[in-house]
């Protein structure tokens, strides 16, 4: 669902060209939640957790401006936000 409303962009890399998604910047709010990491952690783990889906990861690696990888490496502190809804409804009013 993310990715048929997300703006991408086109770089020419080495003769090729490469499509980067743009992540939607996801604004801290009170009811947010603080993990710290003990070993290292799959996003798409912790959005199941949280969310229930998986595919959510991308709002936790935003929240925590996480790019490139789907982890978490131990000792770090996520922000989880909680308002995963408004999150998904901003991001397709953005994005459309």
């Amino acid at each position: 669902m993310r990715y048929s409303f997300t703006k991408k962009e086109k770089t020419e890399q080495r003769g090729k060209t490469v499509t980067t998604t743009l992540m939607t910047k996801i604004k801290p709010r009170p009811s947010d939640s603080f993990i710290q990491v003990v070993e290292k952690t799959r996003l798409d783990h912790l959005a199941y957790k949280f969310y229930g889906n998986p595919t959510h990861w991308w709002v936790i690696a935003s929240a925590n401006s996480i790019a490139g990888k789907m982890y978490a490496e131990p000792g770090t502190q996520l922000r989880i936000p909680k308002n995963i809804h408004e999150i998904i409804q901003d991001h397709i009013k953005v994005n459309s």
